[in-house]
């Protein structure tokens, strides 16, 4: 399985292509291609290997086909929303003006390594998501424990549980 990591920044030219990263392109077989669609939790584009595609839509296979309201937006939100890509031999893709749109790319494409999955964003947008996420990372390192109780004092105290 890919393994995506890193974060690269390309220009998108005239022509609105961007060239894929090197690294990612290694893991992405030949000839390289992807799937690509808009993120269900930001504005990045999520990007996968058919392998990741597949296995995603066999963890999904229990869930009535014709009759459940969470396989169709699974199918429109993903599946109908996804787009294949085939990298060129200089190593660009030509993004779709659904998946630019979403992302608000322009001048330039922030290729984001997730592990078995990639994204790609509108750098500065990529960097506030980063501060908020690192925000959100420290917010939950705070716990509830309970202390032996000194009289007068609330049993419940917020403690830093790093």
């Amino acid at each position: 399985m890919a393994i995506f990591v890193g974060t690269h920044v390309n220009k998108v030219d005239r022509k609105e292509r961007v060239s894929v990263p090197a690294e990612f392109r290694a893991w992405l077989g030949k000839p390289p291609n992807f799937f690509a669609f808009p993120s269900l939790l930001n504005s990045g584009v999520e990007c996968c290997t058919a392998e990741v595609l597949e296995t995603f839509g066999q963890k999904h296979q229990g869930i009535d086909l014709f009759i459940s309201e969470e396989r169709d937006n699974i199918a429109d939100l993903i599946y109908a929303s996804c787009h294949s890509m085939t990298i060129d031999q200089d190593g660009r893709v030509v993004l779709p003006e659904k998946l630019k749109s979403h992302a608000g790319l322009e001048g330039k494409a922030v290729f984001v390594g997730k592990g078995e999955t990639f994204q790609i964003w509108e750098p500065s947008k990529h960097e506030q998501y980063q501060i908020r996420a690192r925000e959100r990372s420290e917010a939950d390192r705070l716990t509830l424990r309970q202390r032996p109780q000194m009289p007068g004092q609330s049993s419940d105290v917020l403690e830093n549980g790093t």
